[in-house]
């Protein structure tokens, strides 16, 4: 049958609907493709940190992430529509033409910025900006990119901080180490760290429950006056510092009324309107606190007291170290003040053997008349007296140390003396024991001293120069006048004394090494330097290794004077 012309027509119809359908279906391929890529791209957009914010052609943001939701504070349905312009503090391009304006190549660098917040104000940014283009170079808008540089200015002012801190701890130190004693340095703490945090300070130590030392700065004021009430007893039980002491803990006020009881019961001093309390604790042991304050609500913030904080444990650690220093000290005074007494009583007692046994042989011998001659009876009789004169001394010495040691001057007769007199009741004492050959002038004017007390003198220097020379050497005794003085000397010719040993000769207790089998107690040339100033003279020694010591007294002439 031959084709009709509708048959014909039909065939366009459906050739057309199959054509068009064609078309459905790429536009639908389209459609999904669009919104895969809308969608990964919404997706790579929300996965970013940095703030995206599009903006159309003239000027209204077209498309922001999550990141420019958070950064502004507004809602997503908020900032589309709105202008670019208003993000941004004045001065920075919020259209595509204020950007060409400022680069014909449509493309800003990385810059600082603030970006107005709803909930956080001013917000520095670190922006940057390009123009977006179609293919053949129409502007159609521009995009955004902004990063937050609060946290990254928050890191960076904790880090000024932390390096503020440590340069007030290493400035700190050097003010405790400028005395022997930490604690002497106290009030230059105060004084530096009340101008360096800018807030009134003090230290309260405690020894136990009481408050046994407090410094303050500025030494004055209502608060001086109440800190200055506390020495000597323990801190008011309500007040803020005694709770501080008793719970190890921080108290503080950045706002204070006036019935705040800081110091005590009656409330804040005068002129205090903030303040904080921080124990000093240091090896479990409780040290007493330290007070800052200032006279306006805030002067003493939180972060005042976490420097202060700081601070307090640098200033609780120097003052331990020197309260376990002193006690070491004491223990140590202890252990040498033990050894001292011992090292005097074996002394002593070993000194005394030999005046005791001549004392007691001399007696039992004396007890059987009937086989003593009377010549022998009469060296026995002098015998005796020289070594009970002997034994008066050193018993008198060892009262005379107990005396100095007390802090109770010695007894002293000072009259008109006759030096000669003195020297050869001396040379009596010691007999035929040692040959002293005397060397002092019939005219020798009288010295203004105790006879007895320079008799005491001059036995020790003798005594002293009969052990450390040989027995077959004299000892040379001398006297001569001087203008205003009388000077006796007395010499041996021993082993003479080091430079170090000359130096330390007239310390209590001190015995060279080569003295070591010498009987002594090593308290002679002391008690003799003692007696002699005592009467407003000098002694000195001189002296070379191997060649023997002079020892020298000076004491002044007798001009009339009356009897002290």
């Amino acid at each position: 049958m031959p084709e009709t012309a509708g048959d014909h027509s039909g065939q366009r119809l459906a050739q057309a609907l199959a054509e068009l359908a064609e078309v459905q279906y790429e536009l639908e391929q389209e459609r999904y493709r669009r919104a895969e890529t809308q969608s990964l791209f919404d997706l790579v957009l929300g996965a970013m940190s940095d703030a995206i914010v599009l903006v159309d052609a003239p000027g209204r943001i077209a498309r922001v992430n999550d990141a420019a939701v958070r950064l502004t504070g507004r809602p997503a349905d908020a900032l589309v529509g709105s202008l670019a312009a208003e993000l941004f503090e004045a001065g920075y391009p919020g259209t595509p033409w204020d950007i060409l304006a400022h680069s014909p190549e449509g493309r800003l660098p990385a810059a600082e910025a603030t970006v107005r917040s709803v909930d956080r104000g001013p917000v520095p940014v670190s922006v940057s900006c390009s123009l977006l283009r179609t293919p053949n170079g129409r502007v159609v808008g521009e995009v955004y990119a902004m990063r937050d540089l609060s946290e990254t200015e928050r890191l960076l002012h904790e880090l000024e901080e932390a390096e503020s801190r440590w340069r007030l701890q290493a400035e700190l130190g050097d003010l405790l180490g400028r005395e022997v004693d930490p604690r002497e340095s106290l009030g230059e703490v105060c004084r530096w760290l009340g101008r360096s945090v800018r807030v009134a300070a003090a230290v309260v130590l405690v020894d136990g429950p009481v408050v046994n030392r407090v410094v303050a700065w500025p030494p004055e004021g209502a608060v001086f006056e109440q800190l200055g009430r506390l020495a000597g007893r323990p801190p008011d039980r309500s007040s803020a510092l005694d709770t501080s002491l008793r719970e190890l803990r921080v108290i503080h006020a950045d706002g204070v009324r006036p019935d705040f009881p800081l110091l005590s019961a009656a409330g804040a001093p005068e002129g205090v309107a903030s303040a904080a309390v921080v124990p000093l604790v240091a090896r479990d042991a409780v040290l007493g606190a330290l007070v800052v304050h200032g006279p306006r609500a805030g002067d003493v913030s939180n972060r005042t007291v976490a420097v202060v904080e700081a601070l307090a444990g640098r200033i609780a650690y120097a003052v331990a170290n020197s309260q376990l220093g002193e006690a070491v000290g004491q223990l140590e005074g202890i252990r040498e003040a033990a050894r001292f007494r011992e090292e005097l009583l074996s002394g002593v007692s070993h000194d005394m053997q030999t005046p005791l046994a001549v004392l007691l042989g001399s007696l039992a011998a004396l007890q059987r008349e009937d086989r003593v001659t009377p010549e022998r009876r009469r060296r026995l009789h002098e015998g005796m007296a020289r070594q009970g004169a002997r034994l008066r001394r050193l018993v008198q010495q060892f009262l005379d140390y107990s005396r100095v040691e007390a802090g109770r001057p010695v007894a002293l007769r000072l009259r008109s003396t006759d030096v000669r007199v003195v020297v050869r009741r001396v040379r009596d004492t010691f007999g035929a024991g040692r040959e002293l050959i005397l060397d002092v002038p019939d005219d020798l004017p009288p010295a203004f001293a105790d006879p007895d007390r320079l008799d005491q003198v001059l036995a020790n220097l003798v005594s002293n120069a009969v052990k450390f020379s040989p027995a077959d050497t004299p000892v040379d005794v001398t006297a001569r006048a001087t203008a205003r003085s009388i000077e006796i000397s007395v010499t041996d010719r021993g082993v003479g004394m080091t430079p170090g040993e000359l130096a330390r000769a007239f310390e209590k207790f001190y015995r060279s090494g080569r003295a070591e089998n010498i009987p002594g107690t090593g308290l002679g040339l002391y008690i003799s330097r003692v007696l002699v100033e005592a009467q407003g003279g000098t002694v000195s020694v001189t002296s070379r290794p191997g060649e023997g010591s002079r020892f020298t007294v000076t004491l002044p002439r007798y001009e009339g004077q009356d009897p002290a």
